[in-house]
């Protein structure tokens, strides 16, 4: 499919600035990936070497594989309860789901024929999930995370990969003594920041000991996703894995634009560039709590994934690779867990109902 107009869509967001004044961050971070027709991840697959970036189910099959045994696992932890639902938060092309239920197809049936609800709003990726997926039987797509929940039934497993990046982040700048709210003006006759009026921020997601210039993110759509995660998971059981690049901590001024696998200035053709930024861990650990459940972790991926045992499994699977499979295999399993790539600056956190011991894979380094 070819890319839409991008200079439709920065005409649109000049003429609404004009008319309107100034939008925050988060508007323009919206608009740009959301907008019907002309919105980044309404109208192409952003995936793969094709396309602009690559995520962790790209680089290799064991990464959905090792997900899939680690939620087979506290799905029997938890009893293997028959009124279970499997969920996915941004799904992608389906690539990680249809990994995890290879695995559960051979050693957890009762996990692999739960149902599947899925949240993405992409019709073009929602069409790929339906080919990637074809052989579930009960799979439903939804909009938002409130039907989505609405729609399982009974306890939820499932994972959110690279989704909370990609939701709406407010920017807030510290100047004179005050937190301002970071806008997109114009600019010169073009789209570039500015500043409100100072606002009464208090946010506990804020930086403590903010200076002059410092840049702070609010993402208020993650918590609200979370809080709502947390609440079926407290109230029926289940466990989700949260996975993403971010801190535990505000990440400050993170948002950035890429296309075609290269760092781009984030008002260069709109709609035409993936939008995402650094998730704040902590922000979403208060969510959980607050909605009574316990958001575990985060640990960095790559400590995670040799936790869990991707390293047996890469040398089982390298037995019975030629030469060519096996350097790609090592190729893939060092970007995933090495400090230098995705192994460090990914984190992997875990959602489990309040009360739940310390689950594997997240325990504290020695000293």
């Amino acid at each position: 499919m070819n890319a839409p107009s991008a200079q439709s869509l920065e005409e649109a967001l000049v003429s609404r600035i004009r008319s309107d004044g100034p939008i925050g961050v988060d508007d323009y971070m919206a608009a740009c990936l959301g907008t019907t027709g002309s919105g980044y991840y309404q109208s192409r697959d952003p995936f793969g070497s094709a396309g602009d970036f690559i995520t962790a189910p790209e680089v290799s099959g064991l990464f959905g594989e090792m997900c899939g045994l680690y939620l087979a696992h506290m799905f029997e932890l938890s009893s293997m309860p028959s009124d279970a639902t499997v969920i996915e938060l941004g799904p992608g092309r389906g690539t990680l789901l249809r990994d995890m239920r290879h695995v559960w197809d051979q050693l957890m049936p009762p996990l692999a024929s739960a149902p599947v609800r899925m949240l993405e709003t992409s019709p073009t990726l929602r069409d790929e999930q339906a080919d990637c997926l074809a052989g579930v039987a009960d799979i439903a797509w939804h909009d938002d995370i409130s039907p989505l929940l609405e729609d399982a039934a009974g306890p939820v497993f499932g994972i959110a990969n690279e989704f909370f990046d990609a939701l709406p982040v407010a920017q807030l700048v510290w100047q004179s003594g005050s937190w301002h709210r970071r806008l997109v003006g114009i600019e010169d006759g073009r789209l570039g920041f500015t500043i409100a009026e100072p606002c009464k921020a208090d946010d506990p997601a804020l930086p403590p000991d903010p200076h002059d210039g410092m840049v702070a993110e609010l993402c208020p759509l993650a918590e609200t996703v979370m809080q709502h995660l947390a609440s079926a998971v407290a109230r029926r059981g289940g466990a989700v894995l949260v996975i993403d690049y971010g801190r535990d901590g505000n990440p400050g001024d993170s948002l950035q634009a890429v296309a075609a696998h290269q760092p781009v200035d984030i008002f260069t053709t709109p709609g035409n560039a993936d939008l995402s930024h650094w998730v704040d861990f902590a922000a979403l650990s208060r969510a959980a709590s607050d909605a009574g459940a316990r958001l575990v972790g985060p640990v960095p991926q790559g400590r995670f994934l040799m936790r869990i045992g991707l390293a047996a499994r890469a040398e089982q699977a390298a037995a019975h690779a030629g030469p060519e499979e096996r350097r790609a295999l090592l190729a893939a399993i060092d970007r995933l867990t090495s400090p230098a790539q995705m192994g460090e600056v990914f984190k992997v956190a875990l959602l489990v109902p309040d009360g739940t011991g310390l689950p594997p894979g997240f325990e504290t380094e020695p000293a």
